[in-house]
């Protein structure tokens, strides 16, 4: 892991079961960036988030200024340039190809983890409200979307051999359907993902940041 590159503390709302959370926090640990940790669900703390964050609406990334980033995907964007002003190389090439092809990759994650998500939002509603047709849809993309992932997955990791945002956001994705939703993870059908996902797991970037905090 990179030298600290900033003394100057971030905060980061949100829980770690967050699959958006968490990889906002682990490309954090990366680029040994510190901040600290508001560790307030959306649904159980709502008096507490409430001034903090009205919009009920995680990851919230605090800057040393006061200033507030939303959405896990702007935020990133927000320390990959903080990591190249200080000569760290970002997950995410900074232009060209190379830029449009790591993020075709966290596209992918993306999608199966949002559709994960939305797996775990249905399964919530009481019985009678449950859409089986909706929760077949979901399943589907978010197989389809991990199917595209393992075959791309050649070697270590899924771009140019080395780690980018494309790793980082698979693997918290699939961390939070094996933790949250471990019923829809088809243990088997994807041993590359399988084998990365335990592999970053065991990184100092990923247990420092643990799902089950």
């Amino acid at each position: 892991m990179p030298n600290t590159i900033d003394d100057t503390l971030h905060q980061l709302l949100g829980l770690y079961d967050s699959p958006f959370v968490r990889r906002v926090a682990v490309t954090m640990q990366y680029y040994a960036i510190p901040f600290e940790h508001l560790s307030l669900s959306v649904f159980r703390h709502m008096d507490a988030m409430r001034p903090i964050n009205p919009l009920f609406k995680v990851p919230m990334l605090t800057l040393p200024s006061g200033e507030k980033l939303y959405e896990s995907a702007y935020i990133i964007d927000y320390l990959d340039e903080l990591a190249d002003q200080r000569g760290i190389v970002p997950l995410t090439p900074r232009s060209g190809k190379e830029r449009r092809h790591v993020q075709q990759l966290v596209a992918l994650a993306m999608v199966a983890t949002e559709k994960a998500v939305a797996i775990e939002y249905e399964r919530k509603r009481p019985g009678e409200l449950q859409w089986s047709d909706w929760s077949g849809r979901l399943r589907g993309q978010m197989r389809q979307a991990l199917s595209m992932l393992e075959e791309r997955l050649e070697g270590d990791f899924l771009f140019a051999g080395h780690l980018t945002q494309a790793d980082v956001s698979t693997v918290t994705g699939i961390g939070f359907i094996r933790h949250v939703v471990p019923h829809e993870w088809p243990a088997g059908d994807y041993p590359a993902l399988e084998r990365l996902a335990d592999r970053l797991e065991a990184s100092e970037a990923f247990k420092a940041v643990p799902i089950d905090e």
